[in-house]
């Protein structure tokens, strides 16, 4: 009852400001690509896969630098918060992490964070995907554009399956799949609304991974 309070009270209060509560232009946006990737992968049976920048250590890169080195990659992007600081409004990092909400990632997620904002002096968010998308997402895509985002995915090694229709085994796309579309599309829709964008591709281990990651930004 509590929650329902305050959902009403959002409402009444976007009302008397004279804005819509209900409108999220943006974040449909991001749903309508990744509905156009669930519906390739069900008639080819795979997702299109993302251009490489960077391989290394089971790490995969997708960025604007071209570099063999995650560390150099990763600087390049942040080094951009430096520019920010000087000539615009400023800059935030929006950590997106498409990977499962345990104590043991959101801790590193959490170094991660701690360690751009107090290198950077920049304000840091983290948001576990798909879940975030239904409220930084429209945020992300629909502000004054002075975010960068950092883009987490993994590739699952269990992957369940999601069934076609109820009381019906019968499937043709899994959990993975579908988190895997959600993230990329949200991604598309960050790069047509000109937003900066790095998506880093943690493999199948995702800690070994995360704490790489942390070395390279602290």
């Amino acid at each position: 009852s509590e929650f329902f309070k305050w959902e009403f009270a959002t409402i009444v209060a976007s009302w008397v400001i004279k804005i819509q509560p209900f409108d999220q232009p943006n974040v449909e946006s991001a749903k309508v690509v990744a509905r156009k990737m669930v519906q390739e992968y069900k008639e080819t049976g795979k997702l299109s896969e993302l251009p490489i920048s960077c391989e290394e250590n089971g790490i995969k890169i997708t960025s604007n630098f071209q570099s063999s080195s995650v560390r150099d990659q990763i600087q390049n992007f942040l080094s951009q918060l430096e520019k920010q600081n000087q000539d615009g409004p400023l800059p935030y990092v929006a950590i997106q992490a498409y990977v499962q909400m345990n104590k043991n990632n959101e801790e590193l997620l959490q170094k991660i964070r701690t360690a751009i904002q107090q290198k950077y002096k920049v304000a840091t968010t983290l948001g576990f995907g798909p879940r975030f998308l239904h409220s930084t997402g429209q945020l992300h895509k629909g502000d004054a554009g002075n975010g960068l985002f950092i883009q987490f995915i993994y590739d699952p090694e269990i992957d369940l399956p999601i069934p076609d229709e109820a009381a019906n085994d019968k499937s043709s796309i899994s959990f993975g799949v579908l988190i895997k579309s959600q993230a990329l599309g949200d991604r598309q829709a960050l790069l047509d609304n000109n937003r900066k964008l790095i998506t880093i591709n943690l493999g199948k281990d995702i800690q070994s991974s995360l704490e790489k990651i942390y070395n390279c930004v602290r």
